[in-house]
């Protein structure tokens, strides 16, 4: 009694009598070899190709059972691998065929080699040439033929495809001529049918003696199972036959698998078993049945290595024996004892070693079979590819060679462009995933010599870019320190500003708690706190905890404000607008504070209020612009919540849609009647524009180009006004229409039309790349044009535009890098903003007025040497010119005169058109100093 299963393993010529379940597809291929001399046996992986060959054709040859041919065969086996006319050349010197034994071997194996090599007649030459043929026939079999597209890809190997082509002309052209009896069939996996095409002759020769592989029956398969068992010696129950068809089921290309499986439940059973008993369900539930059996199976060996070193050199061989990077679909590497010695960097005794225990009696996991003495040469490759599927193991092991091999390639060619100018060195995130990929993988040269050629170049690479990276971190330390203390007196400056906000908020509100005719006052003091709060030096600094702080603290001070207004109630009609537009404001504050939920909330009573608002005062235009503005920025939390994926469940992209969609009802129809209203132009564009970015967002894409060209039409008339001509609440419209540009980039870039997309990246650049000249102080707009530059980079980078995308990366990076630095000084922003606090008290509190100009014009002489900023120091002198009329009134003739002071110093660095204005009340107010009674 013995197993009668070979397990992974195909079957074997001398394995015909267990061979069961395929006479007919035998008797088939007899016909069509004797009808083409060319057969291409196509299926899938796993549908039993090789064994049907092996042990199906090839004995039927030797049996005579193909007519009109003798029965003398000699046939040739081969496969392609690394060198496929050194490997033919050995197939035909093997001493079945032409070969010899002894001293001539070698020499005779070497002389078949060169025949054949001579050109595309040299298989014809080298079988004439033995002259054996005229009794016999010659058959030679090329198993795995897909091998020979991975060779021909192969760029390590020096004419790779020129040889791949010379190979299949020698099978061509000795298939097609008539003297010899020379007969070829080939084995190849169909999803590789398609590679045929890029060789000259190939596919008609595969059409014209195609064989497709036909899926077994289920009483084939019956046969399979049962006929090798009752040759074996042993006995089968019937309700194990239908478990183990019902297992197979459909997976016509799982026949190694299935074999596998019974060979292990074989040995269980013969292990458990008394003599008679028939193998059963229990046998074959205890090796994992067909799902797990395998993997079951190899986990075994694997723990049987014991050490973790020779676990090690498992899982180098494993990966060195599986490609899924050249061939992403999956082949076997054959590859030689001695380069696996070299890849795993181990001695070859323990290689050795670790191959015997995968390729044991009852396991063959791995070729050549256990009966085969291993020496350096010996060529160890998987069984089957079933293995890289079924074994868990393996395919997590393949899956990170082939990571592995994408890391090194991509390593191969930064280090090329780099070499060739074309390129830096690499960065993070890049360079850690390098490091990482050299920690984790330890590669050597051996290991990278099957991918390429540049391991040397490719760790000169890493280790450069490792000590550029160490020479940044070190000047960005240096700079760090440098940003904090600068850091810390800009929070020292808003720590002032929060007392003149606090003082202007607490003021304001005990005006309105006066009267309700103090409402504008109060407003603008508490909107001057928020527009603080939004500030681009106060979003830019909020990673540091004071300036967070600062920050939160400024917001809670206008929700206060504006909470107390739309708590008040009153059925008069301008408090009733106030109240319902507060509630938008208080939106504002709950959505700079990241509170979405809240933002909505107000947003939507907002929404409610003016509604009925309108309803009432349909002429008046404020009030739907307001609501107008209620619903676009309802649509924006939104999309900021959806974006940050806080309350992800409570919102969808509908709902922002619908949102914008109600703003724009309404800012068309102030469009359509005010034309020459750019707010209302503008304020249109930018809802078009959001409507677009969350079509695109959520995947309907309809409709979003119309949105994004709407948009552009609007702003492209606008472009050339500047904010304080618009609107001081929105950005620019050349800052809106590159961003709308840049977004119909990306949109379009998502089809494929990469030239339409970079014309309007180019756009995008453009615009911002002005605004950029014309504000350089501006960060905001830089770090957008960055952004346009790294995403057109991005888009052409698989392009033959790689030499633009280099450069817009680098230019993106170039400014990047300039925004690091740190932030600039808010010092002249304070001044502005105690200069207008200033403005605003003066007439309630005179002192204090004074005092909060006197700061703003001591920060204008500390921190403005060149004195370009004309229009605050007008603003400035305008407040003293006011504070000394006042003190001039009250016969204050000391304070009026040190005003006075203030504004001669400023007047010599004014423009002439401010002079003027300001001019004709300094000189009244100068004579009416020097007239007046002096009085305190």
């Amino acid at each position: 009694m013995f197993n009668p299963f070979p397990g992974l393993r195909p079957f074997e010529a001398d394995e015909d009598h267990l061979f069961f379940g395929r006479e007919k597809e035998v008797d088939e291929l007899l016909r069509r070899l004797r009808l083409s001399r060319f057969l291409s046996i196509v299926g899938t992986s796993g549908s039993g190709k090789s064994s049907l060959v092996r042990s199906g054709l090839i004995p039927s040859l030797y049996g005579g059972f193909m007519v009109n041919t003798n029965s003398n065969w000699r046939i040739a086996v081969m496969r392609p691998g690394e060198d496929p006319v050194r490997h033919l050349a050995a197939a035909l010197n093997a001493p079945d065929v032409f070969g010899t034994t002894g001293e001539l071997e070698t020499t005779n194996s070497i002389l078949l080699e060169a025949t054949l090599q001579r050109g595309t007649r040299g298989l014809v030459e080298a079988v004439r040439q033995t002259g054996t043929l005229s009794r016999d026939n010659l058959l030679i079999v090329v198993d795995q033929f897909e091998e020979l597209f991975r060779f021909r890809k192969n760029l390590q190997l020096e004419n790779s495809r020129d040889d791949a082509a010379a190979f299949v002309k020698l099978l061509l052209e000795a298939a097609q001529q008539e003297d010899l009896p020379i007969y070829m069939v080939i084995t190849m996996r169909s999803d590789f049918i398609g590679d045929c095409m890029d060789f000259v002759g190939l596919p008609e020769a595969v059409n014209r003696g195609l064989y497709l592989v036909p899926r077994m029956t289920r009483d084939e398969l019956r046969s399979a199972i049962t006929g090798p068992v009752a040759v074996g010696g042993g006995s089968i129950s019937q309700r194990l036959v239908l478990r183990l068809l019902n297992d197979f089921g459909d997976e016509y290309d799982q026949l190694p698998i299935l074999q596998h499986a019974l060979m292990r439940t074989w040995d269980y059973w013969a292990q458990r078993s008394p003599s008679g008993t028939a193998i059963d369900i229990e046998d074959y539930e205890a090796i994992g049945t067909f799902r797990q059996a395998l993997s079951n199976h190899a986990d075994e060996a694997y723990e049987e290595l014991g050490t973790l070193d020779a676990k090690r050199i498992a899982e180098r061989v494993f990966k060195a024996l599986t490609d899924t990077f050249t061939e992403t679909r999956g082949i076997r590497r054959p590859t030689s004892i001695a380069d696996l010695t070299a890849i795993t960097e181990a001695s070859e005794a323990d290689v050795v070693r670790t191959v015997e225990v995968f390729r044991r009696s009852g396991r063959s996991f791995l070729m050549p079979p256990a009966d085969v003495p291993l020496e350096p040469r010996s060529i160890i490759d998987l069984s089957h590819e079933s293995l890289m599927r079924c074994w868990v193991r393996l395919a997590g092991w393949a899956e990170q060679e082939r990571i592995s091999a994408d890391i090194y390639s991509r390593l191969s060619d930064a280090a090329m462009w780099c070499n060739e100018g074309r390129a830096g060195l690499w960065r993070n995130p890049e360079l850690e995933v390098g490091q990482k990929w050299k920690s984790e993988n330890q590669p050597n040269p051996a290991w990278a010599g099957r991918y390429n050629s540049c391991f040397a170049e490719v760790m000169s690479f890493l280790d450069r870019s490792e000590a550029e990276r160490l020479q940044l971190n070190a000047e960005k330390t240096r700079e760090r320190q440098k940003t904090l203390r600068q850091t810390q007196w800009a929070a020292g400056i808003l720590a002032s500003l929060l007392l003149v906000a606090t003082f202007l908020a607490f003021f304001a509100w005990r005006q309105t708690s006066r009267a309700e005719d103090n409402l504008e006052y109060a407003q603008k003091a508490v909107d001057q706190s928020l527009s603080v709060a939004g500030s681009e030096q106060a979003r830019e600094a909020s990673d540091v905890p004071e300036m967070e702080a600062f920050r939160k603290q400024l917001l809670d001070k206008a929700q206060a404000f504006y909470t107390n207004l739309s708590e008040k109630n009153s059925s008069d009609l301008p408090l009733r607008i106030e109240q319902a537009q507060a509630h938008s404001r208080l939106g504002d504050i709950d959505r700079l504070m990241g509170e979405y939920q809240e933002a909505a909330a107000e947003y939507s009573k907002s929404i409610s209020s003016l509604e009925v608002l309108v309803k009432q005062k349909p002429a008046l235009n404020e009030l739907r612009q307001s609501l107008a503005y209620a619903h676009n920025w309802l649509g924006e939390t939104i999309r900021e919540a959806l974006n940050s994926e806080i309350s992800s469940n409570s919102y969808s992209p509908t709902d922002a849609e619908k949102e914008y969609s109600e703003a724009i009802l309404l800012q068309e129809e102030l469009h359509k009647e005010e034309p020459a209203n750019t707010i209302y132009q503008q304020e249109l564009a930018r809802t078009y524009y959001n409507r677009g970015i969350i079509r695109f967002r959520g995947d309907e894409t309809q409709g979003v180009q119309s949105d994004f060209y709407k948009a552009i039409g609007l702003l492209e008339p606008l472009k050339s006004l500047s904010q304080s001509e618009i609107s001081n609440s929105n950005p620019e419209p050349a800052q809106d229409l590159a961003r709308v540009y840049n977004d119909d980039a990306n949109f379009i870039s998502t089809s494929g039309n990469t030239k339409e997309a970079q014309a309007y990246y180019e756009k995008a650049v453009a615009t911002a790349g002005r605004l950029v000249a014309k504000r350089p102080e501006n960060r905001e707009v830089k770090m957008e044009l960055a952004q346009y530059y790294s995403n057109e980079a991005r888009m052409l980078a698989d392009t033959d535009e790689s030499g633009l995308a280099i450069t817009r990366s680098r230019q993106a990076l170039e400014i990047f890098e300039g925004l690091a630095q740190p932030t600039p000084t808010l010092s002249l922003r304070l001044a502005s903003s105690l200069q207008l606090a200033g403005q605003l008290i003066r007439a309630q509190d005179p002192v204090t007025s004074r005092e909060l100009t006197n700061r703003a014009f001591d920060f204008l002489k500390k921190d403005d040497k060149s004195g370009g900023n004309s229009a605050l120091y007008m603003n400035v002198a305008a407040n003293y010119l006011e504070l000394a009329e006042d003190d001039l009134k009250r016969g204050n003739k000391a304070d009026a005169r040190a005003a006075l002071a203030n504004v001669t110093s400023i007047l010599p660095g004014l423009t002439a058109v401010d002079k003027q204005a300001l001019n004709d009340t300094y000189q009244r107010l100068q004579e009416k100093l020097e007239k007046g009674p002096t009085g305190h």
